[in-house]
């Protein structure tokens, strides 16, 4: 059984259990590393001044918009790191997501996707910038729920959650399944309760400070394990279809095995009414007796015909039981 809502703790597991996945974080997190000292400096470089004089010359105490000044620098630097983070994020996410396909033993799920190239990428690239957009809208929208204790902190993991794991699993839709961004969305709406489960664990990971930059790329790992499993378990139903589609058409419907090759399936009429009745000669008492034993022979006749049924009908019951068993 498939439960969506463990795979964010799986992908922790098998993201430590297997080193040669941190290959693929290394440049995006030197890259991340080197906006965040940029955005440091020109926060604090030319961004605090311009807001403390600003705040200075509507008449604000000197002391308080400084002060005030490093607050929302800190937050817009905050901010810039975590939309370019994002923003880099799609670009290595789906190299990730294939490294753990390929270490499953699904390449050949990768290389047998077809369809234009060019298509997949630009579907990619708008339905990526789309749900990117759709992602921080709902994450603005859906801050203030934050404030109500607990019940708002799930509300808002259910909610980004969904996204989110839709998100994850848009590369594997669009570019390896090449379905339309539309089927993706319905399909997504209509599993919501899967990806919600998903969703509202990985996102409660994320909201953990410092450790959320490891988790980013665990809930990648184990949304990758949740299509893994889903792609096993298909291959697993059809493999028996097939086996079930090769049995013959009589085993499958239970009906009775052929008679061997030179045998006939039922008895000829002779052969039984000789068996069960005798001989014509023997019904009509010969000609000699004719009519004082045709009373006798009539009455023989009568109890013979009800045993010839009572044997059809219990070789018909044997018959039935016999199955053919490859």
């Amino acid at each position: 059984m498939i439960i969506s809502s463990s795979y964010p703790a799986q992908g922790i597991i098998y993201f430590l259990g297997h080193p040669q996945l941190i290959s693929n974080l290394i440049c995006p997190i030197l890259l991340t590393i080197i906006w965040a000292i940029a955005a440091i400096i020109f926060g604090f470089a030319y961004l605090l001044h311009v807001q403390a004089h600003a705040l200075i010359n509507a008449n604000c105490p000197a002391g308080l918009a400084w002060f005030v000044s490093v607050i929302f620098v800190l937050l817009e630097i905050a901010i810039m790191i975590v939309l370019f983070y994002l923003i880099i994020l799609p670009i290595y996410q789906d190299g990730l997501f294939d490294r753990v396909l390929k270490l499953r033993g699904l390449r050949h799920v990768l290389e047998r996707n077809h369809g234009n190239d060019l298509v997949k990428c630009m579907r990619g690239v708008n339905g990526g910038i789309f749900i990117l957009f759709c992602q921080i809208l709902v994450l603005i929208l859906t801050l203030p729920l934050n404030v109500i204790p607990i019940l708002g902190q799930i509300m808002y993991a259910l909610i980004n959650g969904w996204l989110l794991t839709f998100g994850l699993r848009f590369h594997y839709d669009v570019e390896i399944r090449n379905i339309s961004v539309a089927q993706s969305r319905r399909e997504a709406w209509s599993r919501r309760s899967e990806y919600s489960g998903f969703g509202s664990i990985a996102v409660a990971l994320e909201m953990i400070p410092i450790a959320n930059l490891l988790f980013m790329w665990t809930n990648i790992v184990g949304c990758a394990l949740w299509v893994a499993d889903e792609i096993e378990k298909e291959e697993r139903r059809q493999q028996r279809q097939v086996l079930e589609d090769s049995l013959s058409p009589s085993a499958k419907n239970g009906l009775v095995a052929p008679p061997p090759v030179g045998h006939s399936a039922v008895m000829s009429k002779p052969a039984y009414a000789n068996d069960m009745f005798g001989s014509q000669d023997q019904l009509s008492g010969g000609s000699s007796d004719g009519g004082r034993n045709v009373s006798s022979a009539s009455l023989a006749g009568q109890s013979k015909k009800k045993s010839y049924r009572t044997f059809f009908s219990s070789r018909s019951k044997a018959d039935k039981q016999v199955v053919v068993v490859p």
